[in-house]
């Protein structure tokens, strides 16, 4: 793979990161955009496909993957299928699992379908599996490297991320993923000066580029964790403007409600949104599981 070559999927995964999904689609649909190497316009594609992916087009993304080689395509659109299948509910991650962790061991030599492999497993709730996939590649792919960080913030180890984030900065200190790991990383730190230098990550990210919604929530969870409420209500605010059914926007939005006292119209406002805009999300999932336990209590104390 040529330098150039390098650098194209380096600054198509930055872009990836941030979400900026639509920059993506642009850049790879472009017919003057071109590739010298076959390795490297397949892993294109799997950028592509995961923006698609990404912007709710699961059609589009299983149409790019046709290409290329017959096993490495299956593979791919595997992986690819059953990431797209794990997003819907939590019955078909947990169906997708599975089929995730056997195309896995499938193309165990292949960085790209571990990453998406693991990308299910963690729909799923098994973090565990995803650390397993990960971890040949997370020492030379950035995007295993990324995801491995995000699978032990999952469990709660943040001190073993601190240490794989030390050896990601090793070979890649300048790259954005880099920064996005740390500053996620400092975003599990009780310390609200932590959340704050994450804060000025993702503003840095913001402006060497387009400022995305994803961006502005990543900002607006510093500046919560940080107790600045009204900062971070502008900042989702502002992420609604990109997609106005954005579910991490509305969920942040209701914490903010709750943190500052506001009326109960307001939260029950949000939260009819979340319901519309992502009926089966984790977070109304575990809402309606403490409101029914909340109704069991109170029926075993009732007169």
């Amino acid at each position: 793979m040529t330098d150039t070559d390098s650098a194209t999927l380096h600054a198509l995964s930055k872009q990836l990161a941030v979400g900026a999904y639509q920059a993506v689609v642009n850049e790879v649909t472009n017919p003057a955009t071109r590739l010298h190497s076959e390795t490297a316009a397949r892993q294109r594609r799997v950028v592509l496909a995961r923006a698609y992916l990404a912007q709710g087009r699961a059609k589009m993304a299983a149409e790019t993957l046709a290409g290329g080689d017959e096993a490495t395509h299956t593979h791919e659109a595997r992986a690819l299928a059953l990431l797209a299948a794990s997003a819907l509910d939590t019955a078909s991650a947990s169906a997708s699992s599975a089929g995730a962790a056997a195309v896995a061991l499938d193309a165990a030599d292949d960085g790209d379908v571990a990453v998406l492999a693991a990308s299910t497993l963690l729909n799923a709730g098994r973090p565990l599996d995803a650390l397993a996939v990960l971890a040949p590649f997370r020492h030379r792919s950035l995007d295993a490297a990324a995801l491995f960080v995000q699978a032990l913030l999952l469990i709660n180890r943040p001190d073993i991320a601190r240490q794989e984030i030390a050896a990601l900065k090793a070979w890649a200190d300048d790259a954005s993923l880099a920064q996005l790991a740390e500053a996620w990383c400092a975003l599990s730190d009780t310390d609200a000066n932590r959340a704050q230098d994450a804060f000025y990550t993702f503003d840095e990210l913001a402006s060497a580029g387009a400022a995305t919604a994803k961006l502005l929530i990543s900002k607006a969870v510093a500046q919560i964790l940080s107790s600045k409420f009204a900062e971070a209500e502008q900042l989702l605010a502002q992420a609604l403007n990109w997609n106005n059914s954005d579910p991490e926007a509305l969920i942040n939005l209701i914490v903010c409600a709750n943190a500052t006292g506001k009326p109960a119209d307001v939260t029950a406002g949000y939260i009819k949104q979340l319901k519309d805009a992502a009926p089966n999300h984790i977070y109304l999932q575990e809402l309606q599981l403490k409101e029914d336990l909340f109704d069991r209590c109170a029926q075993k104390f009732s007169v």
